[in-house]
């Protein structure tokens, strides 16, 4: 980061030339802030509006989706993908990031992460994909990149649900590593077409697509560019045979001297950066917040067949074992919600403080999602991971029948497994979280260097978070967990310096311990910012979630440490360096009686019929 970034971040956050890092509105700020110091989106706060968007939405899903969720909507109907589509556009769920003058209806970040929750409701992935596809990876690069005659053109088809959208990145030799694009554009001799040549494959929405955003390399430069479906020389290849999803359009692309209008250029040929990849940004938040929906309704199937099946004279919901995985499916489900609403709320914070008529508002709404780059691949690592947990314990209450095709676990298992992969593997997206943090501390943008030393103050001086009150145990937990990664990033910087980030196993194991630490400070910030709310409506799961999330999985930052330090130590920790760790070890192991709580959810669970919170 520029001194000029930085000046620019912490102009309106410093007094005295003392800097108030708590005020930056970037990525990353939750690591060096105590818990629940700062305000969190949730859904308790939702406006009237949200709470009627979140409905609308969940009824259009429930009422109209489905129903068609086992068998229609996986036999790649075309016309029926079309019609629902456009059912979609009219009630204005297609234009949530676009302007009202381009047929959208501009909702907020919130607002995309209520609609991305909602859909899921529909028990279809395969449809899910199809919006999700339109909604974010698939038309954000024209929306924040494109000029006024590319928006005019394109937008209100979009919104209208007349044109689908698709997005060509991934190609046979260039996955992850994206930008190592062999697909071409060649300037034509006349100047008025881009030529080109090349292939992209595992294109969602692919073979029904109107308008297709493509990433490319013109003049050696990574570039995006509209291709419009029966352009001379674009060819859809066959639909790809898969193991799940089978419900979406996943097919290859090919470009064959394919000539496309220089007008169909997002920006300028090299900036093909903000169109690929912060629409992709997005495009992960979204598949995280859209597990939600999907998750509430994996557990509402599992009670009800929980209830009626019996095994041993007694029905199967009335087993401890039973009721601790229906309690480890709400624990999931609430952690992710907290996490999804907490991004997504700072975000909207960030590009609220943009000024709506600055020519390039769009461009900067876009180059604030980049901020949240760390975020925002959290959510979509825990998004899938989580999805992936849950139906794996919904799967076993169905025992045998969750193997069979007529039960929704089994399309649900299958569907889910590719969430880890797409829009950038889980692997891909720790590898961005823990690059994005460790700029954040070498350029000062979060305080990193002044958190060291108040973690020197807790280990040294047995100092604490200063934190008082009900949950005084379980905030110090997380900032001892916080502690804990900060020490083992500075040691691998120290270690490897500018290499770190071709440490990938290092990279994974300090992402591990970032992702607990925010998921586990978003979920006790709701609870201890909504306390009244939940005693005042006889809510007691969420507490208890915060505290068994926070128990449980707080007890495997060490073991992330210990893999970090011990590689970079040759298995020989220095004396001074673990001293540190000790006591803040000690702080990581609760005395919570998990068991027990976890046996007051899950009888929740029963009694509520699924996921038993109420927010609003």
């Amino acid at each position: 980061m520029s001194d000029k970034q930085q000046n620019d971040n912490t102009t309106d956050s410093s007094k005295d030339g003392v800097i108030d890092f708590s005020k930056i509105k970037t990525g990353g700020t939750f690591l060096t802030n105590v818990v629940g110091s700062e305000k969190v989106f949730c859904k308790e706060l939702f406006s009237e509006e949200e709470k009627m968007i979140y409905e609308a939405m969940r009824d259009f899903a429930t009422n109209e989706l489905l129903p068609l969720s086992q068998n229609e909507l996986n036999k790649k109907d075309e016309k029926l993908i079309r019609k629902l589509v456009e059912q979609m556009g009219e009630l204005g769920f297609l234009g949530i990031d676009v302007p009202e003058k381009y047929g959208g209806s501009e909702m907020t970040k919130t607002g995309m992460c209520i609609l991305a929750e909602g859909i899921s409701f529909c028990g279809s992935p395969s449809f899910c994909t199809v919006w999700n596809v339109q909604t974010s990876i698939g038309s954000l690069g024209i929306i924040w990149y494109g000029n006024d005659e590319q928006k005019k053109k394109w937008l209100p088809g979009i919104c209208s649900g007349e044109k689908i959208t698709a997005f060509g990145l991934t190609e046979p030799e260039a996955g992850s590593d994206a930008t190592n694009s062999k697909t071409t554009g060649v300037l034509s001799d006349d100047g008025k077409h881009y030529i080109l040549n090349g292939q992209k494959i595992f294109i969602s929405n692919g073979a029904w697509a109107d308008t297709v955003i493509v990433a490319l390399k013109i003049d050696g430069k990574f570039s995006s560019i509209v291709v419009e479906k029966g352009t001379p020389g674009f060819e859809i290849g066959k639909e790809e045979k898969k193991m799940g999803m089978e419900g979406s359009s996943t097919v290859p692309l090919y470009f064959t001297d394919c000539k496309v209008p220089v007008e169909n250029l997002l920006g300028n040929v090299g900036e093909g950066a903000g169109p690929a990849f912060c629409g992709l940004n997005i495009g992960r938040f979204k598949l995280g917040a859209s597990a939600i929906g999907g998750m509430m309704l994996g557990m509402k199937h599992a009670v009800e067949y929980a209830k009626e099946r019996k095994a041993f004279g007694q029905y199967i919901s009335d087993f401890g074992s039973i009721q601790e995985k229906l309690a480890t499916a709400t624990i999931l489900t609430y952690t992710l919600d907290s996490t999804c609403y907490s991004v997504i709320g700072k975000q909207t914070e960030a590009i609220n403080e943009l000024d709506k008529n600055d020519p390039e508002y769009y461009i900067k709404q876009g180059n604030t999602t980049e901020k949240y780059i760390a975020e925002n691949s959290i959510v979509k690592v825990y998004g899938s991971e989580s999805a992936e947990q849950l139906i794996d314990h919904c799967f076993q209450i169905f025992g045998g029948y969750g193997f069979i095709e007529e039960y929704p676990i089994a399309q649900a298992y299958r569907d889910n497994r590719i969430n880890k992969i797409w829009e950038g593997t889980n692997e891909i997206n720790k590898m961005l979280c823990g690059r994005a943090m460790i700029t954040k501390a070498l350029s000062g943008e979060i305080g990193f260097k002044e958190y060291l030393e108040k973690v020197d103050g807790f280990c040294k001086d047995d100092l604490d978070s200063g934190y008082e009150g009900a949950y005084k145990d379980e905030v110090e937990c997380i900032e001892a967990a916080k502690g804990i990664y900060a020490i083992c990033l500075n040691e691998s910087l120290s270690k490897h310096g500018q290499d770190i980030g071709i440490e990938q196993v290092i990279i994974e194991n300090l992402a591990n311990i970032l992702i607990y630490c925010y998921v586990a400070d978003s979920t006790l910030s709701r609870v201890m910012q909504h306390k009244d709310f939940y005693v005042s409506k006889n809510q007691i799961v969420p507490e208890m979630c915060a505290k068994v999330y926070t128990a449980e999985q707080g007890t495997r930052v060490m073991e992330y440490a210990y893999k970090i330090l011990n590689n970079i130590y040759n298995s020989d920790i220095p004396a001074d360096l673990n001293a540190k760790l000790d006591v803040l070890k000690e702080r990581l192991s609760l005395s919570t009686d998990t068991i027990g709580l976890k046996k007051i959810i899950g009888e929740k669970v029963i009694e509520s019929g699924g996921y038993p919170v109420q927010s609003f």
